[in-house]
């Protein structure tokens, strides 16, 4: 494993011109997003192929939206850091297209990308620690990477509102099953 990902399939998006240098006109630029890079404690950053022919490493996340609204701020976009060193891009075939609400630390509806990025290292080590974020693509465009407990999940075959008071009781499990030796 590595610091960088590739994505388990490409998103077209709008990429805000600011991020790619100071006299640049003003607006956006169309990229294809395929790809994820990450250091500890920083945010996600982007590999993409801009409109131009040129390919881009390291754009943040909120440097991305596949409209022209880039009005969330880094830390709403990424509320957790990067946790470590070894990315992974996985594909969670049965939530991407699921409509989400996204209610921490901003509200919003989306729809998940399908997309979760995790990591391994001691992180991953400890439960209360270990955080796979979710890639939700917001209404107005941008995208976010959130953990599972900022966003409940709408699924007209499954999903029961009424059931939805039983999350206010929910708690991280913090026992860690190993192998017998």
């Amino acid at each position: 494993m590595s610091r960088h990902a590739n994505l388990p399939f490409h998103l077209y998006v709008n990429v805000d011109n600011r991020f790619l240098g100071p006299n640049m006109p003003s607006g956006t630029t169309p990229a294809i997003w395929h790809g994820v890079y990450a250091r500890p404690y920083q945010t996600l950053y982007c590999h993409v192929l801009l409109e131009s022919g040129a390919h881009w490493s390291g754009l943040p996340l909120h440097a991305l939206s596949t409209t022209q609204d880039f009005s969330l701020a880094r830390e709403s976009l990424m509320p957790w850091g990067s946790m470590g060193d070894e990315t992974e891009a996985w594909h969670a075939h049965y939530i991407e297209g699921l409509r989400c609400n996204v209610h921490a630390p901003f509200t919003a509806g989306g729809r998940h990308t399908g997309i979760i990025i995790d990591w391994t290292d001691g992180f991953s080590r400890y439960p209360a620690e270990h955080k796979p974020l979710s890639l939700v693509h917001l209404d107005a465009g941008q995208f976010a990477l959130l953990p599972n407990n900022y966003m409940t999940f709408e699924d007209a075959h499954f999903v029961e509102l009424k059931a939805r008071e039983n999350t206010k009781h929910y708690r991280r499990g913090e026992t860690v099953y190993w192998e017998k030796a």
